[in-house]
């Protein structure tokens, strides 16, 4: 529900005067201060309330950054055939090149968003550091 109303003021925020959005940002910062404050009795559910706390800092940024998405839905998305790619075929036998796959995928979704050149982007970090010459 907090996230909700959090999602529908982002939606909003272009209908809203500055100074009426900033309340309403500020009124919701307070409900999840107020919601991560007290301690749950089960376990499962004050890992969670603990990680939220942690992490409480970013919980609302798309509501202080306009470009920020309120949830990396489209992230997950775009990434999910390289998922279903890399179980499939390759990188999966091992926890190096499982990870080494996600972080390439990775790295070309964002240059693909960014409209930057992957392989551009890599050569560099690819391209062996010059050696001194032997005397």
């Amino acid at each position: 529900m907090l996230l909700e109303s959090a999602m529908m003021l982002a939606r909003v925020r272009s209908n809203l005067p500055p100074p009426a959005f900033a309340q309403a940002r500020g009124s919701l910062e307070q409900r999840a201060a107020a919601l991560l404050l007290r301690h749950r009795l089960d376990p499962d559910e004050e890992r969670v309330a603990s990680r939220l706390r942690k992490r409480r800092q970013w919980l609302f940024t798309f509501l202080h950054h306009p470009e920020v998405e309120a949830t990396n839905n489209r992230a997950e998305r775009a990434l999910r055939p390289a998922v279903v790619a890399r179980k499939l075929s390759c990188g999966s036998k091992t926890e190096r090149g499982k990870r080494t796959w996600e972080i390439l995928t990775s790295l070309g979704a964002t240059c693909h968003q960014r409209g930057a050149d992957f392989v551009d982007y890599l050569r560099p970090l690819l391209t062996p550091a010059p050696t001194a010459q032997a005397r």
